[in-house]
């Protein structure tokens, strides 16, 4: 279950820092393994792994 304050990294599990002016469509990279994840929404916060193509 996802804590709806916190963004978990969904390979490692660190905390990704949030910043203030977070918006939809936002990457956030894990400081701790360079996982980058995608803001879908804020209200609730859902975010997904971003998953780049090869």
């Amino acid at each position: 279950m996802e804590d709806t304050n916190k963004v978990i990294c969904p390979d490692c599990g660190a905390e990704i820092i949030k910043p203030e002016n977070m918006q939809f469509g936002d990457i956030l990279e894990c400081q701790e393994c360079g996982t980058e994840v995608e803001i879908l929404s804020l209200e609730p916060l859902k975010y997904q792994e971003l998953v780049e193509e090869k």
